[in-house]
């Protein structure tokens, strides 16, 4: 505990006082700054609870979607390594009308990762959706820093102190 060597602090009144006046608050009575931060936390946490449920369902949304393109773009980026290009996909798994000019035997393993990585698998569709869930981690981002920065303002990192 800090205890300030001011002389007239130390001056013990007749009172006994330790040179307090009257009307001047107690050490215990004064908000802390620490009294502060809760207060002010509690106070954000009801403030947004929209950002966090928000970031939340659209981290849940678009899991499946980043769980496709790290998968595919690994793929693609050791083609060569796994011979994509020799290995052929059977039409049976492929939607409907994807890509008729190769003909009824199937499709090259390389050209589906490809185009499934970049949403043309699903044609017109894949692409909305692939813009969509972009859309979404964008969404994403500015509230994961909405709630980065609520949290250093609450802690009192990088706010500027009221007096």
């Amino acid at each position: 505990m800090w205890l300030p060597l001011d002389a007239n602090y130390l001056q013990e009144d007749r009172d006994g006082s330790l040179g307090k006046k009257p009307t001047q608050p107690s050490f215990a009575a004064a908000e802390s700054p620490e009294t502060e931060a809760v207060r002010t936390a509690s106070t954000n946490g009801r403030r947004r609870p929209w950002v966090r449920r928000l970031h939340a369902i659209l981290g849940l949304i678009s899991s499946f979607n980043l769980l496709v393109l790290i998968s595919t773009g690994f793929l693609l980026q050791h083609s060569t390594l796994l011979r994509l290009d020799e290995r052929m996909l059977t039409r049976m798994i492929l939607p409907d009308g994807y890509r008729p000019q190769d003909g009824g035997r199937g499709v090259r393993a390389d050209i589906v990762v490809a185009d499934l990585h970049s949403g043309r698998l699903f044609g017109v569709v894949g692409a909305l959706a692939l813009d969509i869930i972009t859309l979404a981690w964008l969404v994403m981002l500015a509230t994961g820093l909405v709630m980065y920065l609520s949290s250093q303002r609450t802690n009192g990192k990088g706010a500027t102190t009221r007096r």
